[in-house]
């Protein structure tokens, strides 16, 4: 049994109270009087920022799904333009590249009109990684004619320039001795002052003109050529007015008979992509 301050038994007649309250006050609700009415404008107006925040937290998710899909679709774009972009740069690379090889083509093209040669065009498919060893190999061999001591001609700004010459030869590849290396010998000339040398390969890619006549006259920027004669011990091998290179300085040798030019090279041994190998000429 509970006692009369039991909190049981208070427990139990505050719910009846607040049953009895909470019932009251539908009945009024529900009522048309005007204490009802003015109850329900109350109520609503209190329930009112209730509603406003439940309405405000629906428009926030709904918001928020939007945004994801939004960001959703951004990336969409964003790959589609990044694969058109990479499409238009390989594209201009292709191009780029095509109208390099196409005017390289047509300096070639020029040169052979220009030379009495019989020119068979190649293109360089192997190099030599050391700097000791000027030699490439080229896409053409016996089956195109090529034999070894051919020479072979570069283009140097659309005139023809003397590369070097077919050292050896298999059915459909040759390999070819570029001037610049250091086993290379051409018999040269001075256009300037007709004064004839020997052109040698150095180390690094360079060119020097040895055994001039001291009392020849050899200037800085004289342009030396393929003499396409023999030279003392030198047999030429190679056509005459090749393009050889341009001289930078002139030294005299020590034993004061002779003098030696260092000479630019025509062509760029480094890059040179085409060739032409000389398969027959005439030398004037």
């Amino acid at each position: 049994m509970y006692g009369p301050s039991s909190p049981h038994r208070r427990t139990r007649a505050g719910l009846w109270l607040a049953g009895f309250t909470i019932a009251s006050l539908l009945m009024l609700l529900a009522s048309s009087t005007e204490p009802a009415m003015m109850l329900q404008r109350v109520t609503t107006r209190a329930l009112d920022p209730v509603r406003q925040a439940i309405s405000g937290a629906g428009s926030g998710v709904a918001g928020l799904f939007g945004t994801i899909g939004e960001i959703d679709r951004l990336r969409g774009e964003n790959a589609e333009l990044r694969d058109a972009l990479a499409g238009a740069e390989q594209r201009i690379a292709e191009l780029t590249e095509a109208a390099r090889e196409n005017t390289e083509l047509r300096g070639l093209l020029g040169i052979t009109d220009a030379l009495d040669m019989e020119l068979l065009p190649v293109r360089v498919i192997s190099r030599d990684p050391s700097n000791f060893a000027w030699e490439v190999g080229v896409d053409a061999g016996t089956g195109d004619g090529v034999r070894p001591g051919m020479p072979v001609v570069a283009n140097a700004e659309g005139t023809g320039a003397l590369a070097g010459t077919v050292v050896s030869v298999t059915t459909d590849r040759a390999r070819v001795r570029f001037v610049v290396d250091t086993r290379s010998t051409v018999v040269a000339l001075d256009q300037a002052s007709r004064a004839l040398g020997e052109i040698r390969g150095q180390p690094g890619g360079q060119l020097v003109m040895s055994n001039i006549p001291v009392t020849e006259v050899v200037t800085v920027g004289d342009t030396i050529v393929s003499a396409g004669l023999s030279f003392g011990t030198a047999a030429s091998g190679y056509p005459g007015g090749l393009l050889l290179g341009t001289v930078q300085a002139v030294e005299d040798d020590p034993n004061a008979l002779t003098q030696t030019a260092f000479v630019r090279p025509a062509f760029d041994a480094d890059s040179v992509e085409r060739l032409l190998i000389v398969l027959d000429f005439t030398q004037g």
